[in-house]
């Protein structure tokens, strides 16, 4: 009796003096990734389809190719160039895996890009090693503007000066996130902020979160925008529940809405010449023949 237990593993059971034996069997893999190229015609998800790439395969590849360059304008005579993970089995049997490169030659919009982890995380990046653009600073409570930027009263010291933030009211205990990327600077009391957090997120660029009732973070440790730092409270002079939210710019308050930057991550040293050594490697994938219809 014959069984395959795994993908590349297979057990034989067979009667021996009056018992069983079990014998396993590897089966060998060839995990030569699937490379797919061909010439764009009137649509890119139909030549591509045609050209035998799986659906789900080009699907991602697409919405890879989106996020950098206008796909629709990809006109006729371009190249794409799909590369998809791939087990072949000495059996014949095939899986396939995600999208491990995407690329088009043969136009302006040459693109090549490959997915590459670094710090923790796997991003897509294209050729010279850039990857994504962030967009622009999220909001750090849910709630309404309640005092703006600039000089005003003062509601409990009676007197004009001025205010180097935005206040946002929002109910006692709410979540206070972080703005952008960055790190923890500053995070415990500090006189009139009460409870204070301050992040650093490069470039010179920081932001301040006070009167808060609950900090979730310390000095040191990496946030990312959108993380939950902290809690909305009343601490140090505040007159009610809000969060006192700050932006700095070389040390300088600005007002916060008027803020609205992007920063694009850019592969150096080591991880750099990791990720050209694996996109020489991509490139050096033999092109393979795309899967018939009944193997989608």
């Amino acid at each position: 009796l014959a069984l395959r237990a795994r993908f590349d593993l297979k057990l034989e059971v067979a009667r021996s003096g009056g018992g069983l034996s079990l014998k396993e069997i590897p089966i060998a893999i060839d995990r030569t990734p699937l490379r797919i190229q061909g010439t764009i015609g009137s649509s890119l998800y139909r030549s591509a389809r045609a050209a035998g790439a799986p659906a789900k395969a080009v699907e991602a590849y697409i919405k890879t190719l989106a996020s950098r360059v206008p796909v629709s304008r990809l006109g006729s005579g371009c190249k794409f160039d799909i590369i998809i993970g791939q087990a072949r089995a000495e059996t014949g049997e095939v899986q396939l895996g995600n999208l491990m490169f995407a690329g088009v030659t043969g136009c302006a919009n040459n693109v090549q890009m490959l997915p590459y982890e670094s710090g923790g995380k796997v991003e897509w990046y294209d050729g010279s090693g850039k990857g994504s653009t962030t967009g622009t600073m999220g909001m750090p409570a849910n709630g309404r503007f309640s005092s703006g930027f600039g000089m005003r009263r003062h509601p409990i010291l009676g007197y004009t000066r001025m205010h180097k933030g935005v206040d946002i009211a929002a109910a006692w205990g709410s979540p206070v996130y972080a703005a952008a990327d960055g790190v923890v600077q500053i995070a415990g009391r500090s006189a009139g902020y009460g409870n204070l957090i301050k992040l650093s997120h490069g470039g010179g660029n920081g932001s301040g979160y006070g009167h808060l009732s609950r900090i979730y973070v310390r000095p040191g440790q990496a946030v990312r925008k959108g993380q939950q730092i902290g809690a909305v409270g009343n601490t140090g002079m505040s007159t009610g529940p809000h969060l006192h939210y700050e932006w700095y710019r070389n040390g300088v308050a600005v007002n916060p809405r008027s803020i609205a930057f992007s920063s694009t991550k850019q592969l150096t040293g080591g991880d750099l010449g990791q990720f050209r050594a694996k996109l020489g490697a991509m490139l050096a994938v033999p092109v393979g023949h795309g899967l018939t219809k009944d193997d989608d």
